[in-house]
């Protein structure tokens, strides 16, 4: 079996508090943490082996909230992830962490250990939305963070930043978006809340009418918010995040490229090949005490017809700006687009929502903010072709699904 690399997340699920909105998996008792961090560097172990895994070209520490494990926790991870890793760590290695877990004790240890990413969870700047959201967290805490941060060199800074909490307005959403660019971030991740199923914000708001502001005025948001980051340097390169030029996440970019991502820790998910050569969507299961005690269990386990997957790639690649490479699209599917949806792409194109050329199929401006539109369109011409594979995925060996 040839090996491939991929990239690497790390589900540290436990945290000080969940957060009202928060629908990952998480528990605030950490008794297992050692024992959790301990069996994750085995399955990391067992993984690349048992899925042919070469390397790991980027490593995403989240959860929870990995930044509240102690610094000899993280050490004894990343320690043993380097000699699994062929004595290397990879040039892009984050670390997730709120405002409170911040100090110059903690980014020495971390840096020293290879982290040189840190991703901040600040939502909000303003306290009366940070306490409607059930955040542990301040002004006077992100500010202090923030603080600390600005003295560190050779460490890039992720920020990230909810719209639309409940009783936000224009105002309020556009001013937490300006005091953040005020500190200069490398990468800004702006995101439109979700009211997820079982979330205590879903129980609280879900039938209430007055949690959106109207239509219209968030989209006077959105462009006023997308004006004020250009203006600022930062490039959109994916529908909700921005970044100074050459700072996008490369380990985001191998989700929304559809490389091969393996997950480890109870929760994660990965996207494989697996031993019999077929690719494989699973997850960990969500139960820290088994998983702490030695018992690694996958369930949604499931392999994707090429139909699905070709849908799932087109999902994920049109929500980068740089949008699809043709050349891997063709080398994966045997393959271009027109043939598989030429009507709904041809008025795509003609309507300037889409442009193509031999080397990308990508949105627009204005076909990104109307991406689900188009991905239907495109979903029901190609359940009416003949498609049916191979996938030869991935790229650096030949997979039939």
């Amino acid at each position: 079996m040839k090996l491939y690399d991929a990239a690497l997340y790390i589900h540290i699920p436990f945290c000080t508090s969940k957060c009202d909105y928060c629908d990952f998996y998480s528990i605030t008792d950490y008794a297992y943490s050692k024992d959790t961090v301990l069996e994750i560097t085995k399955q990391v172990e067992n993984d690349k082996i048992t899925y042919g895994i070469d390397r790991f070209h980027s490593i995403y520490i989240g959860g929870g909230t990995p930044g509240s494990l102690s610094p000899e926790l993280i050490h004894t991870l990343l320690n043993r992830i380097k000699v699994i890793n062929r004595g290397v760590l990879p040039e892009e290695l984050t670390l997730e962490c709120n405002p409170v877990n911040i100090s110059h004790n903690n980014l020495k240890s971390w840096q020293n250990d290879g982290i040189n990413r840190i991703s901040l969870g600040i939502q909000t700047f303003q306290d009366s939305f940070l306490q409607l959201a059930g955040r542990n967290s301040s002004r006077k805490k992100i500010l202090r963070a923030l603080e600390v941060l600005s003295c560190k060199k050779a460490l890039s800074i992720s920020l990230d930043l909810i719209q639309g909490l409940p009783g936000m307005t224009a105002e309020d959403q556009l001013a937490d978006l300006k005091e953040a660019l005020s500190f200069h971030p490398d990468h800004i991740s702006w995101y439109s809340l979700s009211l997820e199923k079982g979330t205590v914000l879903e129980d609280q708001w879900a039938n209430r009418h007055s949690l959106n502001l109207p239509e219209r005025t968030e989209e006077q948001v959105w462009a006023e918010g997308c004006q004020l980051l250009e203006r600022a340097g930062y490039i959109r390169y994916e529908v909700s995040n921005f970044s100074l030029p050459t700072m996008s996440c490369n380990h985001n970019r191998a989700y929304w490229e559809m490389r091969p991502y393996l997950g480890c820790g109870p929760g994660a998910v990965s996207m494989i090949r697996n031993p019999e050569g077929r690719i494989e969507r699973h997850r960990v299961a969500q139960d820290v005490k088994s998983y702490a005690e030695g018992s690694v269990l996958l369930d949604n386990r499931e392999m994707p017809d090429p139909i699905d997957f070709l849908k799932d790639y087109l999902l994920m690649g049109l929500r980068v700006t740089s949008g699809i490479d043709l050349n891997s699209f063709r080398r994966i599917f045997s393959c271009v687009p027109e043939e598989l949806f030429p009507l709904a792409l041809a008025r795509f194109k003609r309507d300037k929502f889409i442009e193509t050329d031999k080397i990308s199929l990508k949105t627009t401006s204005a076909g990104l903010d109307m991406l689900n539109t188009i991905l239907i369109s495109f979903f029901d011409e190609l359940d009416t072709s003949d498609y049916a594979g191979p996938v030869n995925w991935p790229l650096s060996s030949a997979v039939c699904s």
